[in-house]
């Protein structure tokens, strides 16, 4: 294909092309553009490009363009009509970084899109395998974007910011290195230019966009007064907060309540370990304990108490970031969990969870490893993390299993039969546990207890009686 460089119609192209325009994109980025729009930067908005299935240029043109945002909670609603997806592709295009009026690719790929090897930055030979052997006709992101930065270097064209906003620590970081290597290795002469030119800020972005159910779309109708293919609920609260690491000018996302700030890390652990945290905890608790979604099982009275403990837990391993209030954050999570319009499902926050745990809750529980007050609340939820992914919970329901590791959690439970010492083993020995909790004897002794528990009864009932047996001793931890 030769080199498109838009040079005809460049004035009113988007400055911003997002790859993965999911329920969450919608439903996020997608509204800031939007609001810069609205004051008046008519080049913020969106061309988006689908990768994958679901492909929405149909529904995306046949709506004229715009979707309904659905903002919801005890407060009330607020339906928003959403106009900054200017262009929706179904495939990607080896031109598509070279318009000259491109400032931003964003992107949510999901962890599997990075093709990493879990909890490292190292690519993964089997995920790109077909990628490394014929890099001019890639399958994956890391590909495409290899592809299409290499296109933009032949072009002339200047360098540019590439934004991961997927829900990864590091996000940027991880991008460069798995880009830098696959490049290295496909295509050694973009290497210098990318090095030079190319730009991977870390974000942090917030809000819950939970799968948009029958309710949900049911919701979206009635208040826009038609059906909305492309609708999308979530909760009011949104936080976006970003790297000061461009290649060059993108458009004022800062005007619309986006932080730039210098340094994203102490805001991406807040957020990681607090909310993210206690969701990938609830999340197996949850699930084992007979609910279906977050909000159900954060307002049970005696789940909510064990959360309230947990996310304190999680705000004692943190420095506060600036202009933040650890205390208001987690109080403000819990109420965010309890939200009932926001019916998020377990499964679902329980997908992939094998890239989740390691930074979300392990690197946490590692600071309270000989801490009694908090040590068996941490041999809990890891517990409960090893027995849901066992595949049934104590009354044998099945659960299902989605996570890039389900045939090793498989081998590891077919193994271990029903000893929950071999259990325990054969969950530490992943490369996510890597570090002092796999060899803390105390912390191994209390896993092995709650996983030998969780084998008849659920959290629920171990943590209720727990909390009655605290209540007699005041000296006994309750998990």
């Amino acid at each position: 294909m030769d080199v498109n460089t838009g040079a005809t119609s460049h004035k009113n192209t988007p400055a911003i092309l997002h790859i993965g325009p999911g329920a969450f994109h919608r439903a996020h980025q997608a509204l800031y553009a939007d609001a810069l729009i609205k004051a008046g930067h008519s080049r913020a908005g969106i061309r988006a490009v689908c990768l994958f299935p679901p492909h929405l240029a149909a529904a995306h043109s046949s709506q004229g363009g715009s979707y309904h945002v659905l903002l919801r909670d005890d407060h009330g609603e607020d339906l928003r009509l959403v106009e900054s997806i200017h262009e929706v592709l179904d495939a990607a295009a080896e031109d598509m970084l070279c318009d000259p009026g491109l400032q931003l690719v964003t992107m949510t790929l999901t962890e599997k899109g990075y093709c990493h090897v879990p909890g490292t930055q190292r690519l993964d030979d089997v995920a790109i395998a077909h990628d490394l052997a014929a890099p001019d006709a890639p399958l994956t992101a890391i590909g495409w974007l290899a592809l299409a930065l290499d296109r933009r270097r032949l072009a002339g064209l200047p360098g540019i910011t590439l934004a991961s906003c997927d829900n990864i620590p590091a996000n940027g970081r991880l991008l460069e290195a798995v880009m830098t290597e696959f490049v290295t290795r496909t295509r050694p002469e973009l290497s210098a230019w990318m090095r030079e030119n190319v730009t991977f800020p870390v974000s942090m972005v917030d809000r819950i966009v939970p799968r948009v159910d029958a309710e949900a779309s049911a919701a979206i109708a009635a208040r826009a007064g038609q059906a909305d293919a492309l609708g999308v609920a979530a909760e009011p609260f949104g936080q976006w907060v970003l790297e000061r690491r461009f290649a060059g000018p993108i458009p004022p996302l800062e005007t619309v309540g986006v932080q730039i700030v210098e340094d994203v890390a102490p805001y991406e652990r807040m957020k990681h370990r607090i909310l993210n945290g206690a969701q990938t905890a609830i999340a197996h608790i949850g699930a084992l304990s007979g609910f279906e979604t977050s909000a159900d099982a954060a307002a049970d009275p005696v789940l909510a108490q064990w959360l309230t403990r947990f996310v304190a837990a999680q705000a004692a391993t943190l420095a506060c970031p600036d202009g933040e209030d650890l205390q208001a954050y987690g109080r403000l999570t819990l109420k965010r969990l309890r939200n009932p319009h926001i019916r998020h499902q377990l499964t679902q926050i329980g997908t992939d969870s094998s890239f989740k745990l390691g930074q979300r809750i392990v690197e946490a529980a590692v600071h309270h490893l000989d801490n009694p007050e908090y040590c068996d609340l941490y041999a809990l939820t890891i517990a409960a993390w090893m027995r849901y992914n066992t595949g049934r919970d104590a009354a044998g329901r099945a659960i299902p299993i989605e996570d890039p590791l389900a045939a090793r959690f498989a081998q590891i439970t077919a193994a271990a039969g029903d000893d929950p010492r071999l259990l325990a083993d054969g969950f530490l020995a992943l490369d996510l546990f890597d570090g002092p909790i796999r060899h803390h004897a105390g912390f191994h002794a209390r896993l092995v207890a709650m996983l030998g528990a969780l084998a008849s009864e659920t959290p629920r009932t171990l943590i209720a009686k727990r909390a009655a047996d605290l209540r007699e001793d005041s000296t006994c931890p309750v998990s």
